[in-house]
């Protein structure tokens, strides 16, 4: 076989090897793209239930705009996975152009080829080179064979252009395909652009609440002051159990409050970090741990010992890891509290109705332990949950794997 047949054919080969994997690579990222973009689509319907939930209220609040900046932020995440995507099947459709373009030099190369040794070996049928090359043959079995590997040159460079054409059609045909998608993609982007005229609706629906809320800035003051007083309360509960068990072991004679078994279950909480199930089956956050200024009143400042998580109506509050419930309290004037530990770790459920869970009973991973409150005047369900170790608070958001 020529030399050069056999290196353009393999350059050909892999060339589309290459092809094929770049483009199955394009398509991965689009379907990660797509799977993201109809999380972030179900984070938004879910948001849109649970301001809907609200609807009829006695009373404003300024968990409602956090809810609504939450839904605004994964609106604009999802019409960026929208161009993201479009982006990703355009560089693919013109690499396909570009790859469909140089296979077609590279079949019009074989076809030459092919011409051409057709027209050498057929030109002359009597007394041609074809006839002289089959009489040249020193025996018959060197003429068997010669004509053996005529037949064979023959029917190898016939189906090597079948191949390319049939790869060619490939491509045009995957090009086609693409073409389809990114103009599917052009009109749900179009779609979800004009959606963004909602979104704009939205958001000055949004600063009328705010500055309607302005308004009461003493109410809103007192209302963070308030929660701020009830976590220093739940607080104080927490050193109080802490400090109990420390006297109940130093009256056994032991100078460590964790039993051997509190160390195992202390060292499985922690290798779940990031992976722990949520206290609520579904959820949104929407007062993040620590000190930060609130993004609409530039003078309130809101310090969280927890998060807060709001969620629908008659949602249960559920363990986020196994453990043995150490107090079930009520504060005046406030819902009730369970504080649940896990080896030197705690977690604190606050806000809870209908509790199902007793001191020192032990419970399972995800087990129910309550239901979440719904407030009457503004028709809003949210927990407030804490992670402890020991004394020391942790970001809880840290702790909870991804809905």
């Amino acid at each position: 076989m020529d030399c050069s047949i056999l290196h353009m054919r393999i350059c050909i080969f892999y060339g589309l090897f290459l092809l094929f994997s770049l483009t199955a690579e394009g398509q991965g990222s689009v379907s990660k793209i797509r799977e993201s973009r109809d999380k972030t689509l179900k984070e938004i319907e879910y948001a849109n239930k649970l301001l809907k939930e609200t609807q009829g209220k006695t009373k404003q609040s300024l968990n409602e705009v956090n809810l609504i900046n939450h839904r605004l932020g994964k609106r604009k995440e999802y019409l960026t996975g929208l161009e993201v995507e479009v982006n990703v099947l355009q560089e693919a459709i013109e690499k396909n152009q570009e790859d469909i373009s140089r296979t077609e030099i590279e079949i019009n190369k074989i076809k030459k080829v092919y011409a051409m040794m057709i027209r050498n070996l057929y030109k002359n049928k009597i007394g041609s080179y074809q006839t002289m090359y089959f009489v040249a043959s020193e025996n018959l079995n060197q003429f068997y064979k010669r004509v053996h590997t005529v037949k064979l040159y023959n029917s190898y460079l016939k189906k090597e252009r079948e191949k390319l054409d049939n790869l060619r059609l490939e491509l045009i045909s995957s090009n086609t395909e693409l073409e389809k998608l990114r103009e599917s993609k052009d009109v749900v982007v179009n779609k979800t652009r004009m959606e963004t005229l909602t979104i704009q609706k939205e958001v000055n629906e949004k600063n009328k609440l705010v500055k309607q809320l302005t308004k009461k800035q003493k109410e809103i003051e007192e209302e963070i002051r308030s929660k701020e007083r009830t976590a220093k309360k739940l607080e104080n509960e927490l050193k109080k159990i802490i400090e109990d068990e420390r006297k109940l072991s130093k009256a056994k004679g032991s100078k460590d409050i964790l039993t051997a078994e509190d160390r195992i279950v202390s060292t499985d909480f922690e290798k779940n970090t990031g992976k722990l199930p949520w206290p609520t089956q579904r959820g949104i956050i929407t007062g993040k741990y620590g000190e930060h200024q609130h993004p609409d009143y530039k003078n309130v400042m809101v310090r969280n010992d927890g998060i807060y998580i709001s969620t629908a109506v008659g949602e249960n509050a559920r363990s986020i890891f196994k453990g043995v419930v150490s107090r079930v309290f009520q504060i005046l004037g406030e819902n009730y509290t369970v504080i649940i530990k896990h080896g030197e770790y705690f977690t604190m459920y606050h806000n809870i109705v209908n509790v199902r869970v007793k001191p020192g009973q032990s419970v399972a991973t995800k087990e129910i332990i309550g239901t979440v409150y719904t407030d009457g005047s503004t028709k809003e369900t949210i927990l407030y949950f804490q992670i402890w170790k020991e004394t020391e608070k942790r970001d809880p958001e840290l702790w909870l794997a991804p809905l």
